[in-house]
């Protein structure tokens, strides 16, 4: 949740305060910001749009709080090493084949994670069975309502010449079959699409399964795709290659790298600017080094997973329902535990006023 950036500078705590509180008054301040709920009926739902505060009672006490020079340098050292090695993304998992075994389309719903795992997979999956790949189709996600496609977020150039010498990839089908596209396949049963692939499907399961279509068809498209591939028990050129996929093969567009960069030279080095976004950054204006980096996680899809209680009273627990139903497609039943005890077992997202007080005890 928290990332920690370290510089070799020191750390003053107002800024920390003072963000804390910010994300405390979000809800008050800007209720517009916590509406997504309410778009279906506003009146239904407006009382979620802005739930009361539910700890003001420890609010003065983490405000008051003090932290200790030496908590400070704990908090902010980096983190001692965890084992982790990195992956030899540089060797190649063996030679093309001569011939292609058919074209291997995929849809890839979820978030941008989400997504990014599935291409890692897409790409394996097209080595296990020595097919073509076509750039992936990214769903439009029904929360965020996103549709941007696979060219609009990363460098295709790059990622078909970062794996040319691991599989072929097209960009489209050729002609003969452009009939294979995401509508097509909404509308009725067809023969060319494997919709049966379990989640953490073995390397073994494709070949059996997905070959044949190949072979009577010439093309397979795999709906849904998302989690449909193992991650351990597979053989380490594969584990390799999904590792040159993620670290190596799928850069973002230049636009999105350059808005990146320039949001985290700005935290890094924060220059006095009215500017929103400085894009080019001068180096030599010193600031503290540190920032905390924060996703709330607080999202309405994740909300209704948690089946939790997050204060906004009757209108709440319905809106959370009917998306348990919408976007979880029934998979998520209503909790047989309480509320107190789902968040004692850790199953509750924090909420920003939650998150706030984190903040306030730990940054001043």
């Amino acid at each position: 949740m928290l990332k920690y950036w370290n510089q070799h500078h020191s750390q003053r705590g107002g800024g920390g305060a003072l963000a804390a509180l910010v994300v405390l008054l979000l809800p008050a301040l800007w209720p517009s910001l916590f509406t997504p709920l309410g778009h279906a009926s506003p009146s239904i739902f407006s009382e979620w749009n802005a739930p009361k505060p539910r700890h003001l009672s420890l609010l003065k006490g983490a405000l008051q709080r003090g932290i200790s020079d030496e908590q400070k340098s704990e908090l902010w050292s980096p983190l001692p090493h965890q084992g982790w090695k990195p992956c030899n993304a540089d060797a190649n998992s063996g030679a093309l084949p001569e011939k292609s075994t058919g074209y291997i389309q995929v849809f890839l719903d979820g978030g941008l994670n989400q997504q990014r795992m599935g291409i890692c997979d897409a790409v394996a999956v097209a080595k296990i069975l020595n097919a073509t790949l076509v750039i992936p189709h990214l769903e439009v996600n029904p929360v965020w309502q996103d549709s941007s496609s696979f060219e609009e977020i990363y460098d295709v150039d790059h990622f078909i010449n970062v794996l040319k010498d691991e599989i072929s990839i097209v960009r489209t089908l050729p002609d003969e079959y452009s009939w294979s596209t995401r509508e097509y396949y909404a509308v009725a049963i067809r023969a060319t699409r494997i919709k049966t692939a379990p989640v953490h499907a073995s390397a073994n399961w494709y070949p059996e399964n997905v070959i044949p279509v190949l072979q009577s068809y010439g093309i397979a498209a795999i709906a849904p795709f998302s989690h449909r591939l193992a991650f351990d028990s597979l053989p380490a050129d594969i584990q390799k290659l999904r590792c040159k996929v993620n670290f190596q093969a799928l850069a973002f567009v230049p636009h999105i790298n350059a808005l990146g960069e320039a949001l985290v030279n700005r935290l890094r080095f924060p220059a006095p600017t009215e500017e929103y976004l400085q894009e080019v950054v001068d180096k030599n204006v010193r600031g503290s080094g540190k920032f905390v980096t924060l996703h709330l996680r607080f999202d309405k899809d994740m909300a209704a997973h948690s089946a939790c209680d997050f204060g906004g009273g009757k209108a709440e627990r319905l809106a959370l329902a009917k998306y348990r139903q919408v976007i979880w497609q029934g998979r998520v039943l209503n909790s047989q535990f309480t509320d107190e005890e789902l968040r004692s077992q850790g199953r509750c997202p924090l909420t920003p006023e939650e998150i706030g007080l984190l903040l306030a005890y730990w940054l001043l």
